[in-house]
């Protein structure tokens, strides 16, 4: 899974919010708005090209089924993969390139990274070796991609063009009306691409190209078989897949959040307001983030399966991902005046959340961009 990374004042991802009347703007390209095919666009190449030396080198194997993450450790801004199955004696295990752009695994063996060159790679951390994915163009939000959990297929936006490679070849799905220049509220604006953790389906949930319908809808739930609409509306923000079989939840402007389910359709769960929610690996937790009466965030948790919500930690935290389905990573932050927009900025200080003792601890770990495995059966 991608995602757009909104910085605050003290360069960190902070996931706080500038006021309206100081947001950054948001300029489309020169070709927003065209056409693309699959004969003309960047992104058809030939299937297996290869991606050329590989930007990630791993000094120990991988242990097979152990925990990992990627991300950098706290005095080192290298992004690296660490082993996190003993949490207290967690190692480095490889190391990427600064060329090696938004990492992520696509299985436990493999990674994927996108180059300065626009293009998407999948490397072999055994191997060594390197295939070109997919290849996008200019334009706002384009190379945002999502793997299959089989590795097989991914689905990403190049330009205005969102589109679906598989086996089978690669295809547009549809062309997105194009993003206009206006401000960004990262309390509200998200742009979320992923298939769901069972591989059946594949959604986009963006707040940033106006609000359309069918195949022009910014929320878009498609099939991974073969591409097609299952499901879209508008307007809706911050979402997430969960739970397995899966279903998708975001919210509306109001913070009231629904639950799509490919059997039962649309229903209201709770009025929760998150910011940047992530799933735990089983599928029974969601964790986000929301604002405090101060301004500064905090860490919530939504139980799937009972549709109730607790906090876990106390304000000045935000930017929860999970580790582990028991383990909830958060970046601190603290009131700042003199900052963009008067928004929080980072204190430097990350934290590890432990759900079933519901302890908090100060974590090595100083950003983390991705945790495998992504999904697990329910209690592993």
């Amino acid at each position: 899974m991608a995602v757009f990374a909104i910085t605050a004042c003290g360069g960190s991802p902070s996931g706080t919010a500038p006021s309206p009347s100081t947001q950054p703007t948001v300029t489309a390209s020169a070709s927003a708005g065209t056409t693309p095919t699959t004969s003309s666009t960047p992104s058809a190449i030939p299937s297996g090209t290869p991606g050329g030396p590989a930007l990630v080198h791993c000094d120990s194997p991988v242990p097979a089924g152990d925990a990992l993450v990627i991300g950098t450790v706290t005095g080192d801004p290298t992004y690296v993969i660490r082993d996190i199955q003993d949490p207290a004696n967690a190692k480095n295990l490889c190391r990427f390139d600064a060329a090696a752009l938004s990492p992520q695994f696509a299985s436990a063996t493999q990674v994927t990274y996108t180059t300065s060159s626009n293009q998407i790679i999948k490397a072999d951390l055994a191997s060594g070796g390197t295939t070109v994915l997919a290849i996008f163009g200019a334009g706002f939000g384009s190379g945002q991609y999502s793997m299959s959990p089989d590795g097989r297929s991914i689905t990403y936006i190049d330009g205005n063009a969102w589109h679906l490679a598989s086996p089978s070849g690669n295809k547009v799905l549809t062309t997105l009306p194009p993003v206009p220049g206006r401000g960004i509220n990262p309390d509200e604006d998200d742009s979320f691409l992923s298939f769901s953790p069972d591989g059946q389906y594949f959604a986009l949930v963006q707040t940033f190209r106006g609000s359309g319908t069918g195949a022009t809808a910014p929320v878009q739930v498609r099939k991974a078989s073969d591409g097609s609409l299952a499901y879209s509306t508008s307007p809706m923000t911050m979402g997430v897949w969960s739970s397995v079989p899966s279903r998708l939840f975001f919210r509306d402007t109001a913070g009231t959040v629904r639950r799509w389910d490919p059997s039962t359709g649309l229903s209201s769960m709770l009025p929760i307001h998150w910011i940047a929610p992530k799933s735990s690996p089983d599928g029974r937790w969601i964790a986000y983030t929301f604002r405090t009466s101060s301004g500064l965030g905090a860490i919530g948790l939504y139980s799937v399966q009972s549709n109730s919500v607790g906090n876990t930690t106390p304000s000045g935290r935000s930017g929860a991902r999970f580790l582990t389905n028991d383990l909830v990573f958060y970046s601190g932050e603290r009131a700042c005046s003199t900052c963009f927009g008067g928004q929080p900025t980072p204190t430097g200080v990350t934290y590890i959340y432990e759900i079933a003792g519901a302890t908090e601890v100060v974590s090595r770990l100083s950003a983390v961009l991705d945790a495998w495995p992504h999904s697990t059966p329910p209690g592993i």
